[in-house]
């Protein structure tokens, strides 16, 4: 019998043996019988008494400053053992002989169950950190890593457990448990490549979700110990092309600003796949990935000069605009992704619906005519999931939809799909979907999709900002077609202007159409009608025609009118997570922004009112461990003048009520082990902006939330576990160096490389978080966050370069900065302005070595800053 079945049985007796005289068939296995021990003492009560640590009421035990510590967890593991001591007495002997001949002992099982046991998967890092390494098993690791509320604390811990558990010295110890008694444990820590291949996978999997920037030393992890041995080098191909898949997908949250991170990741296992004494070969999947990430990249000054030249009617052949422009070749306009599609192809993998999908994307299309280059993380592709399968609600592509008229495959659509997408106006667009149409493609709710998406950011079109406005601009930061979702405004010439055979569609005409041909709205299209309709019923009408079950919708729009049943809790729950995160995200903020109360008749507030309150009855009881929906409540309660409470009638009052209720929030969120994110703390930094102006500026114990959260976002990944810094001495304990050495002076392993921060604030939120802190006159938080930014500069910097507004957003930053160390505005002691003097000119002397890439704030910068408050 294998190690893992015997520990299944093990788990089975010791956390569902009654106190009874006659065990079940289960328990027999390892127990002794009844009679051979007294039940009182050493028996079953003993062998279940560590299960009652883990259910009773005040577990799991914290110290003092409300977050668990390694001694905390020490004692516990130290009465796990003495325990298994006890249980021991009750244990047939066949089984202690099996575990004997693997160098094992009932401990070992008792701390395998403690750990797996954890609430969080905070308490689970922290056991598997304080039992000997050498101990837990490899399965009980891979275990822990399908935990569905995974932190990034959490994941730190793992990556350091996994570094030191495939370490050389570590895999040498493992071979032999008990060098005295020649024991040999069956595989407890020996890692074959498949397993380490599961293991890298799960890891990368909470990398995307969790912390995006720990991927890079994921990558270091798998191509130090996933080495060529001289066997089977396909195999090892097939696992290194796979792990490049998985390191290009998207990461759930902000999956451009992360994006530096997956390329680094990339390349650090493409080079190894390069290296002579390493024979890989980079497959189709490997070429797809790295298109993909190219295709997520902003364009390159080249690709851009390129796409100035593009003339204004379609196909969007060259244009040359001076007689310089005449010596730029066709191929100086070949983007990246289209470069890496080309190598693919000349090795041998002909392009199919994604390489041609993606190509149209990358500027070139299946002709070789122009397109519009365009950033994307997602390629159209075809889907023939059956109607009403699962995977039709959770990935929100199936709609049912047949072969078109002519017989076309449903790959056509996919196709057309990336044509729609790669235009840069809605006439182009509305062209390519009619050309789509006249073929008898299949018309899907994906090309529906791409063609509501295009209507819907032309009613959003903003005017084009000049390169002049703003002394720190870049003609980086100027948007072009297919940098984003904008729509572009059409040639006002009559020469250049498209002419097609039906009018400009709307939404409503569009969502007419799919269902006069038989095609209901998918998930991901009903997420999107619902982040931009412009009226509630309009939202209600598309949920309703939706592929999504009847008993959900009945839930999502009817359940706020029924009376609270606590017997039902469990099946709305249930239905709840049926549906996909980002869908339940969508819904959440379509009646968020529905239930704002600032412009709403007063023959319409009974009805706010009642979305108010569905939408938090809805997070509060699907409790999802996906932040989105949390920061809609946040944004809603973040709005000055809106009301959430009837009772609460002065403004002080209502201020008071929704930072309260934003309390609560954080409260649960705190109870699932799920962290804010920047954007969440933005609104929390305006939810108590707005309740202490309405108080007059005495509600400093608001502040003290604010500060204590921003001290939590930033701590260093280093500090996982310990108590929250001061928010006074912010610098002292969140600004240190972390330097990767051991107590002993050297080295520790890969884990050094571990990103020194958790999370980095982009430049906009930081400068709420300053707006918030200087307009209360806080001049010791305003000192701890200048010393906390003085060495966190290069991270901040690099975040902020991976957005067209960073740099500006982070000059204003400093601006602000400077601005409330005035005299005439930050209210202070003579040496409260001393040491903020003294923070801010080492915080200027920081950026004055950072090449200059943003310039110090002058004068005339704080004057017009003070106008803009």
């Amino acid at each position: 019998m294998r190690l893992p079945r015997v520990f299944a049985i093990y788990v089975k007796s010791v956390t569902s043996v009654p106190c009874y005289s006659q065990p079940s068939t289960a328990h027999t296995k390892f127990f002794q019988p009844t009679g051979d021990f007294p039940a009182s003492t050493t028996g079953i009560r003993a062998a279940t008494h560590f299960t009652g640590l883990v259910n009773n009421e005040t577990y799991p035990p914290v110290d003092a400053d409300g977050l668990r510590s390694e001694a905390t967890t020490q004692r516990e593991l130290d009465t796990i053992k003495t325990v298994a001591t006890a249980q021991a007495k009750a244990v047939a002997s066949e089984t202690l002989d099996f575990l004997a001949d693997r160098g094992l002992t009932l401990k070992d099982f008792a701390v395998w169950n403690w750990i797996l046991s954890a609430r969080t998967a905070v308490d689970a890092a922290w056991r598997l950190d304080t039992a000997d390494l050498g101990t837990v098993p490899l399965f009980i690791f891979q275990k822990l890593l399908l935990r569905n509320d995974m932190s990034a604390e959490a994941l730190s811990i793992f990556i350091r457990h996994a570094w030191q558990l495939l370490s050389p010295k570590n895999q040498r110890n493992s071979h032999r448990r008990n060098a005295e008694q020649d024991i040999m444990p069956e595989n407890i820590v020996t890692v074959g490549l498949d397993a380490l291949t599961t293991m890298i996978v799960r890891l990368l999997r909470h990398s995307r979700r969790v912390w995006p920037a720990a991927i890079t030393n994921i990558a270091e992890l798998w191509v130090t110990h996933a080495r060529y041995d001289g066997r089977n080098s396909s195999r090892l191909s097939f696992h290194y092309n796979r792990i490049l898949r998985i390191i290009a997908l998207p990461s759930n949250e902000s999956p451009y600003q992360s994006l530096h991170h997956r390329q680094r990741a990339y390349f650090i296992v493409y080079r190894r796949m390069l290296e002579p004494s390493s024979p890989l070969t980079v497959n189709r999947e490997g070429y797809r990935a790295l298109a993909r990430i190219q295709l997520a990249h902003r364009k390159t000054e080249g690709e851009r000069q390129w796409a100035r030249l593009k003339g204004p009617i379609w196909p969007p052949w060259k244009a040359d605009r001076t007689g310089m422009d005449a010596d730029i070749g066709a191929n100086s306009g070949v983007s990246r992704a289209t470069t890496v599609l080309r190598q693919a192809a000349a090795r041998g993998y002909g392009p199919n619906v994604w390489e041609r999908g993606a190509g149209i994307l990358a500027g070139t299309d299946t002709d070789q005519s122009p397109t519009i280059q365009t950033r994307s993380s997602v390629i159209p592709t075809s889907f023939s999931s059956p109607r009403g399968s699962k995977s039709s609600l959770s990935l929100g592509y199936s709609d049912g939809s047949n072969y078109g008229s002519n017989g076309l495959p449903p790959e056509a659509a996919a196709i057309w799909t990336a044509r729609v997408q790669a235009t840069r106006t809605l006439q182009e667009a509305w062209v390519c979907f009619l050309a789509c149409k006249d073929q008898g493609a299949t018309m899907g709710s994906q090309l529906y999709e791409a063609m509501i998406q295009k209507v819907i950011y032309d009613g959003k079109r903003s005017p084009a900002t000049s390169i002049d406005a703003d002394a720190d601009s870049t003609p980086e930061q100027v948007t072009m077609p297919g940098d984003g979702p904008e729509v572009a405004e059409s040639s006002a010439s009559h020469n250049q202007a498209i002419s097609t055979r039906e009018p400009l569609p709307t939404v409503n005409s569009l969502l007419e159409q799919m269902v006069s041909r038989g095609v209901r709205p998918n998930g991901r299209l009903v997420g999107l009608v619902l982040r931009h309709t412009p009226s509630y019923e309009e939202g209600v009408k598309v949920l309703e025609l939706s592929t999504v079950p009847d008993s959900v919708k009945t839930v999502l729009l009817h359940w706020s009118e029924q009376p609270w049943d606590e017997a039902a809790m469990s099946e709305v729950q249930a239905l709840l997570k049926r549906l996909p995160d980002w869908l339940f995200a969508a819904y959440i903020d379509f009646l968020c922004r529905f239930a704002q109360t600032v412009t709403v008749p007063d023959s319409d507030r009974a009805n706010v009112r009642r979305r108010q309150k569905h939408a938090f009855r809805l997070v509060l009881t699907r409790l999802p461990m996906y932040r989105p929906p949390w920061n809609s409540l946040l944004r809603l309660l973040s709005q000055p003048g809106s009301r959430v409470a009837v009772k609460k009638r002065s403004p002080l009052q209502q201020e008071g009520a929704k930072f309260g209720r934003a309390c609560r929030l954080l409260d649960s969120m705190d109870s699932l082990n799920l962290d804010m994110d920047f954007t969440g703390f933005g609104y929390l930094c305006w939810i108590v902006s707005n309740a202490n102006a309405k108080a007059g500026g005495c509600a400093k114990g608001r502040l003290e939330v604010v500060k204590t959260r921003f001290a939590r976002l930033v701590r260093p990944s280093d500090q996982v576990g310990g108590g929250l810094p001061m928010v006074a001495g912010l610098s002292d304990a969140c600004c240190t160096d972390s330097g990767g050495v051991d107590s002993d002076g050297g080295c520790n392993d890969g884990s050094a490389t571990l990103p020194r921060l958790f999370r980095i604030p982009h430049p906009a939120l930081l400068h709420v978080y300053i707006r918030c802190l200087g307009c209360h006159d806080d001049c010791d938080g305003l000192v701890g966050l200048m010393d906390w930014l003085a060495v966190s500069a290069d991270e901040v910097i690099e975040e902020a370069k991976m957005s067209a507004n960073g740099r500006t957003m982070f000059r204003r930053c400093l601006t602000a900065l400077q601005a409330f160390g005035s005299n005439e505005t930050m209210q202070g002691t003579e040496e409260q302005t001393q040491r903020y003097q003294l923070a801010l000119d080492r915080l200027r002397e920081v950026m004055g070595l950072r090449d200059h890439w943003v310039r110090w704030p002058a004068d005339e910068d704080v004057k017009g800053y003070f106008h803009s408050l």
